[in-house]
């Protein structure tokens, strides 16, 4: 059993480390979707609890736990396998590489279904297909990795076990080792011979659905672009018009004071000097109601803030939270723990050029997951307190958390509009912050029932996602239509309807339309 146990772990290593890689076809799509299905066997509250209370920490940490729950099952399965007789084991070997491949065949029905669906043949077009392809591609290689790897690890444990218990001289079991095996190699070479075929098949399968859903987006006009411009991304700060701060990229100066290894003055020069890195980001405001238009996506590009906290010598273990002010006077108050993560930003460019100075002109702060008023403008001093340090709108009661609420907006047709039979294009955006968004779906009987929507693949993993779909009214007659999304870990969007204060609004986008 011992034997068996290395032998299955350290196959399940193999496959997390693959999967982690992206050594196989659908790399780490295929960890994020185990990771996936595991957080959705938690109950909902439980889920929403981590979420808020570890924030950051909560997707890298239950990706990783069931990254060990593969490698655990791997090694059990081993165990398992290596109970059996001599004879027996090297039959089950065999066995368990036809299963390898008859898995790729099972995970191809579902990829099927739902290419099929993609396409039409059973009415609205169903943005899942790619992803169950490929899905279903990983499944089937990982299952031949795994098999491949603990007979290897059986075969090389059962040889030194050999070489231990041989006499001298004793060629005749070293001679029955080498058939075993060749044995066991025949039997794996023949079922990833069966596989790969499957494996290809799978491969074509994927490529059509991605066609499939590129057509789907191209029926329906009226969608937002995927990134927004500058003139066009939402303004909102707590100045009268006209009042906002123009600052002297030239004389500007960014402060790193309190409880850090050694303050220091830092120039814009000096910033843009530092390693940079850039991604894809939305932001949305915590006063946006549902379905409104304060949110928006951009290319932004910047520093790493604990880089910047390093230029400084580090934070002392005594800081809690990093107090952060900006030139008209605007606070913010962030946990050292939440700060220090790698994908906190220092943004100094937006969509290719320098922050415009409605946008936070020379250095504005970036974080996942958060609403924008935890994202400051026109930074000025980055203070490292010991104290609960609260910022501007927590001081008049809004949420210190902010963290975001899922959220899903029609943007085509308008409300209130008026659209001629047929097919009839609908659309919009989806956001839950750092939680991605894994499905949008759309009713347009007024909640009583529900269709998938076209998801297009997000831009980046703090980003909107766009949906389409085409509808086919039954009539003429006035529709109610709403949207609804489900984030990243599977939790449906909530439609219970909440105000903006404190936490942000909640509820279910809903429009109606009067079809000719």
């Amino acid at each position: 059993m011992g034997r068996g146990l290395v032998a299955g772990a350290a196959a399940g290593v193999v496959l997390v480390a693959a999967m982690a890689a992206g050594l196989l076809p659908t790399g780490l799509v295929l960890a994020a979707a185990v990771a996936e299905r595991a957080r959705m066997l938690l109950p909902l509250d439980v889920v929403a609890w981590l979420i808020v209370r570890l924030k950051f920490a909560a997707k890298p940490l239950g990706f990783w736990t069931s990254m060990v729950a593969v490698v655990a099952a791997c090694g059990g399965l081993g165990a398992a396998a290596a109970v059996l007789p001599g004879d027996a084991r090297a039959a089950a070997a065999a066995v368990a590489a036809g299963v390898a491949a008859g898995l790729a065949v099972v995970a191809a029905a579902p990829a099927h279904t739902y290419l099929a669906a993609s396409l039409g043949a059973y009415g609205a077009p169903n943005a899942g297909a790619e992803a169950w392809a490929r899905i279903a591609l990983g499944i089937a290689a990982g299952a031949v990795l795994v098999g491949l790897v603990y007979l290897a690890g059986l075969t090389l444990l059962d040889g030194a076990r050999a070489r231990r218990t041989l006499p001298a001289g004793g060629a005749g079991g070293a001679g029955v080792a080498r058939r075993e095996f060749l044995a066991r190699s025949v039997a794996v070479g023949a079922a990833t011979a069966g596989a790969a075929g499957v494996l290809a098949w799978l491969w074509a399968t994927a490529a059509q659905a991605a066609a499939a859903v590129a057509s789907a987006f191209q029926r329906v006009r009226g969608l937002p672009p995927e990134v927004t411009p500058n003139d066009q991304f939402y303004v909102i700060s707590k100045n009268a018009a006209g009042l906002d701060p123009r600052l002297d990229g030239r004389r500007w100066r960014l402060e790193i004071a309190g409880l850090v290894g050694r303050p220091v003055t830092l120039t814009l020069d000096d910033i843009r000097a530092m390693p940079s890195v850039a991604r894809y980001h939305t932001l949305i405001c915590i006063s946006n109601e549902v379905g409104g238009d304060l949110i928006g996506n951009a290319h932004w590009k910047g520093v790493r803030l604990r880089d910047v906290i390093q230029r400084a010598g580090g934070v002392n273990p005594r800081a809690i939270r990093f107090a952060f002010r900006s030139a008209d006077g605007y606070t913010e108050g962030i946990p050292v723990a939440d700060a220090m993560q790698p994908d906190v930003m220092l943004a100094y460019e937006m969509n290719g050029v320098p922050l415009p100075p409605e946008h936070g002109f020379p250095l504005r702060l970036l974080i996942p997951g958060l609403y924008g008023m935890k994202n400051p403008k026109w930074i000025t001093k980055i203070e490292a307190v010991s104290t609960h340090f609260t910022g501007y709108w927590q001081a008049s009661g809004w949420s210190d958390e902010a963290v975001v609420q899922t959220a899903s907006m029609i943007r085509t047709p308008g409300d209130g509009g008026t659209v001629a039979a047929g097919e009839v294009g609908l659309g919009g955006v989806a956001f839950a912050g750092d939680r991605g968004i894994s499905g949008v779906e759309y009713s347009t009987d007024g909640g009583r029932t529900w269709k998938p929507a076209e998801v297009k693949p997000a831009l980046g993993p703090y980003t909107w996602v766009l949906w389409a779909a085409v509808w086919k009214p039954d009539g003429p007659g006035r529709y109610t239509l709403r949207v609804r999304a489900r984030d990243g870990g599977g939790v449906v969007q909530t439609a219970a309807e909440r105000p903006t204060s404190p936490d942000g609004a909640t509820g279910h986008h809903i429009i109606r339309v009067q079809v000719r």
